[in-house]
């Protein structure tokens, strides 16, 4: 091979290694420009924010809709904001075991269910609290429902807490997430270096991790708006005791004995003075002389 033939052969090695660097260079510019995107995204993860309560009905199949179909919190309609409700009540009832057995099936009726219940006592003095879930369009149909039953409604605790621009945010996040999980997985299509490859799956990882628990919050947001948590503390109505003893007050009674120890006194009066006539020989001559002697002797002295 001559000179001008090993010459072309140089040019040509020295230009596919040219193109090779380049476009090597342009591959990690868009794997670091991915991350770049990655890191912001990470950053910002994990923020919520509330509103101002409100106790609008929810629906769990009709979340993702409303999320979907406004592009702010600020623009969903009152009715339509996502609320998790809770509410706490207690009352005095009749009878505290047929109380608990209804609240149980009235429970299932409106397509929830028992969370869990305590008991405490026996008989008469049986208390109870039970813990029920219910779909949130029967929250106030549950509570009218214990009231009902009771004889007396001790206190009354309703609560509603808004998530609506936390299921916003969280929402636009996973969003953003999946698009990036997305992209890095073209990349790691595309990736000519094991170096490439091994980052971009570790990037993968971690947004994997991020949607997952995205996806997670999501859902207890769901359940909970559209399951309410009802407790009801069901007391039992307190005996009260009567003005008067009839067993231990017996008026007749006591007015019959008075009149016998009223008889019995001048009974005792009429014997004294029977006593003191029959005795009058006696104490009547003594009473004079001793009377005599007193004014005789008693003056001189």
């Amino acid at each position: 091979m001559n000179l001008k033939s090993r010459s072309t052969v140089l040019l040509i090695i020295i230009l596919i290694a040219v193109g090779v660097m380049i476009g090597l260079t342009l591959l990690g510019g868009q794997v670091a420009e991915e991350f770049s995107d990655i890191s912001f995204g990470l950053d910002g993860v994990g923020g919520s924010a509330s509103a101002p309560q409100a106790l609008p009905q929810a629906d769990n199949a009709a979340l993702e809709t409303r999320a979907q179909g406004s592009s702010a919190p600020g623009e969903v309609a009152p009715s339509q904001r996502i609320v998790i409700k809770q509410a706490h009540i207690t009352v005095q009832v009749p009878n505290v075991s047929e109380a608990e057995a209804i609240l149980r099936t009235r429970a299932e009726q409106l397509g929830g269910f028992v969370v869990g219940v305590q008991t405490t006592g026996s008989d008469a003095a049986m208390a109870s609290t039970i813990t029920f879930r219910v779909r949130a369009e029967h929250f106030d149909e549950a509570l009218s429902g214990i009231e009902g039953l009771a004889q007396r409604v001790i206190s009354r605790n309703v609560s509603g807490e808004d998530v609506t621009e936390e299921f916003f945010d969280i929402s636009a996040r996973l969003r953003n997430l999946e698009q990036t999980r997305d992209r890095l997985a073209e990349l790691l299509a595309r990736a000519d270096t094991v170096e490439d490859a091994l980052q971009v799956t570790q990037a993968l990882s971690d947004i994997q991790g991020e949607i997952e628990r995205f996806q997670g919050r999501i859902k207890y947001l769901q359940e909970n708006a559209a399951l309410s948590t009802i407790t009801a503390e069901l007391r039992p109505v307190p005996a009260i005791a009567p003005i008067i003893d009839e067993d231990s007050w017996q008026p007749l009674i006591v007015a019959r004995n008075a009149l016998s120890s009223l008889i019995g006194f001048f009974q005792s009066l009429v014997n004294v003075g029977i006593v003191l006539l029959v005795w009058l020989p006696i104490w009547l001559p003594l009473l004079l002389l001793g009377r005599w002697l007193w004014r005789h002797y008693g003056q001189r002295a």
